[in-house]
């Protein structure tokens, strides 16, 4: 690759030597008065500036001093051919940062294979630059996706903590609205099915035709500025996916592919979880249930025993029987309808489904358990790879 030199210099006789010498190696430009070079310096990146200075003094000082001042991407390397060898004027060039100083006559060929030289060193600092610049992309990279993923796992631990959708969604929304993103997000259990927006709580008709479209559109789908990312169970819409490309857009697309699958569980385990609630307190309304008709089929009973022993009472005293013969006969009545009962084995079931109920006493006060098979618990999620 060629580099840009310009030669300011009214000599026709160093021009044309300076052009037959480095034609190979640069292109080269031609100045002569300030307006040229200032011209010339702000439309071209020049790699060196050749000053060729006639006569004694500060003539190269000074444009050295006016080139110091200019704001430029790269400072130029300046050369100044002068004919003033005072250790003085040298001394203040080379502490405004010039890349030489050369004394006339000019040995050509010495002189050429300095500039060369020179070229190479700059070129081995601008690799060594743009490695720097590397490097430290990558390092920034790194560092803002270790930062993704610490809040990741945070978020997980949250979500962990979440019994019912509603704040499983909000806490989802939230920690992408602070990461600077507008996502909208829908779950899917077997019975119910939960959108939710961002801007909105609840998802628009269109918001929710798509995750209808996409649902099935696979782990991760691009349409215009938005991307969906799917599981069985879960799809998080995001509304302002940042550039192809660009660091955020990697970031963010690595964090959200580990940690849907991760969100699917959890979503999963809340959905058990309420199923265990549910059932809970369906065994609680069997019991009080079965409790009242055992006491409601009780008070029946006493009344029919009551009812029975008046009216053989009554029989006894029509047939004349004396009062030992009626007790005889009352109690033996009594004993048989007590025997007799066709809700005895309600007594069973009802410490059967106490023993259920009892065993799910807890579970209100536990936290969901994320799914062993096909899903991955916060402590197995890699989200470093």
């Amino acid at each position: 690759m060629k580099h840009d030199i310009l030669i300011v210099s009214e000599n026709d006789h160093l021009k044309e030597t300076l052009q037959v010498t480095f034609q190979d190696n640069f292109r080269l430009h031609f100045a002569e008065t300030d307006k040229e070079i200032i011209n010339s310096i702000f439309k071209i990146e020049f790699q060196f500036i050749i000053l060729n200075i006639n006569s004694p003094g500060k003539v190269g000082i000074e444009m050295c001093l006016q080139l110091n001042k200019m704001d430029l991407a790269r400072q130029p390397q300046i050369i100044i051919l002068g004919v003033d060898s005072n250790e003085d004027i040298m001394r203040e060039a080379y502490e405004l940062g010039i890349a030489d100083y050369v004394c006339k006559p000019l040995n050509i060929n010495d002189f050429k294979n300095r500039v060369l030289r020179v070229s190479n060193e700059i070129e081995k600092i601008y690799e060594l630059e743009r490695l720097d610049k590397d490097v430290k992309d990558i390092a920034e990279t790194v560092m803002k996706q270790a930062a993704a993923y610490g809040n990741g796992l945070e978020l997980l631990g949250r979500l962990n903590n979440c019994r019912m959708p509603e704040d499983f969604a909000n806490e989802l929304l939230s920690f992408m609205y602070n990461q600077g993103f507008n996502a909208a997000v829908q779950l899917r259990s077997q019975t119910h099915t939960y959108s939710f927006d961002v801007d909105e709580v609840n998802c628009s008709d269109i918001e929710k035709k798509i995750f209808d479209l996409f649902e099935g559109a696979g782990r991760i789908y691009h349409f215009g500025k938005r991307s969906i990312f799917n599981d069985k169970h879960t799809s998080m819409l995001i509304k302002n996916m940042p550039l192809k490309g660009t660091r955020s857009y990697d970031v963010l697309l690595d964090l959200l592919a580990k940690l849907i699958p991760a969100i699917d569980a959890r979503f999963i385990s809340i959905c058990e979880h309420q199923v265990l609630l549910n059932t809970r307190e369906a065994l609680n309304d069997v019991l009080t249930s079965i409790g009242k008709n055992l006491q409601d089929f009780e008070r029946e009973k006493q009344d029919l025993v009551t009812t029975i022993a008046s009216k053989v009472s009554a029989i006894c005293q029509n047939l004349q029987l004396n009062a030992a013969q009626k007790a005889s006969i009352i109690d033996f009545i009594e004993k048989e309808l007590v025997q007799i009962s066709i809700w005895e084995h309600l007594d069973d079931i009802r410490n059967s489904i106490a023993y259920c109920a009892e065993t799910l006493i807890d579970v209100e006060e536990s936290q969901p358990q994320t799914p062993k098979e096909g899903h991955s618990s916060t402590d197995e999620i890699e989200l470093f790879d």
